[in-house]
């Protein structure tokens, strides 16, 4: 092979591997850009959803509280409501929620079962081993954003919604405050978080495509930079190959 073919092959093939490196960094940096714009989102969600909670329980538990009955001590916790129960108390919460961008609350006791949701087909479900149950009867919170085809909440059934749903837990002291009073159960929030998502994703497009233009141009420099350097380095052989064969020439004269 000439050394003009093997510069060809290696100037191929520095190209090839930059070219394979671009896009593998590009791809992993807009992931991580992605992520860590969705997961800001999730936490603004997080703490809106805490938030409603102290807000549910200042303002609609006392209401509620004869029905549902949590307790700190698990032996006196409500397990199930009557149906009349049920009815007044999700007339109450629609009421509540009515108007905001949170689409359902659920109501779990200590053992984890559902004693509340929008869904009457959900009461009585059990999650106690819930990883986010478990993580809000431990004093946390636990979130995750979700995109969901269909979603039933109290303002009707939407569509292609991504929702952020955070347990959070529910505490009560015995003045009746919450702030720091001990875990009665555990409230699970889902909020409506489909334009911020939407949001978060046209940024990750518009950085990635500005990443990719960066990455474009500083390929374009490298390869400049390769071509010049191949072509040197071919334009150098040929020239040290004819001194070569002029000194060869030159030596078999002098014979």
């Amino acid at each position: 092979m000439t050394a003009s073919g093997k510069s060809s092959l290696s100037l191929l093939a520095t190209l090839t591997s930059v070219v394979l490196a671009g896009i593998l960094v590009h791809q992993l940096a807009s992931r991580l850009v992605a992520q860590r714009l969705e997961s800001a989102v999730v936490t603004a969600s997080e703490a809106a959803n805490q938030d409603l909670t102290l807000l549910f329980i200042n303002d609609l538990y006392d209401a509620i509280e004869p029905a549902v009955r949590l307790s700190s001590d698990i032996t006196q916790q409500n397990n199930a409501l009557s149906p009349e129960e049920y009815a007044r108390i999700n007339g109450r919460i629609r009421e509540f929620m009515l108007g905001t961008d949170f689409l359902k609350i659920k109501l779990y006791n200590l053992r984890g079962t559902t004693l509340y949701s929008s869904d009457p087909n959900q009461l009585g479900a059990d999650y106690s081993a819930n990883p986010g149950f478990k993580a809000a009867m431990r004093g946390g919170s636990y979130s995750v954003s979700e995109l969901r085809s269909e979603f039933g909440g109290y303002s009707g059934v939407v569509y292609d919604r991504d929702v952020v749903s955070s347990y959070v837990p529910v505490r009560r002291s015995v003045d009746g405050a919450n702030a720091a009073g001990r875990i009665i159960g555990v409230a699970e929030i889902y909020a409506d978080r489909t334009e911020e998502m939407n949001a978060v994703r046209a940024s990750a497009s518009e950085l990635s495509f500005m990443l990719a233009l960066a990455m474009f141009l500083v390929l374009v420099v490298i390869v400049g930079a390769v071509w010049y350097l191949s072509l040197s380095m071919t334009e150098r052989y040929i020239r040290d190959a004819e001194e070569s064969k002029m000194t060869d020439r030159k030596g078999g004269l002098n014979e």
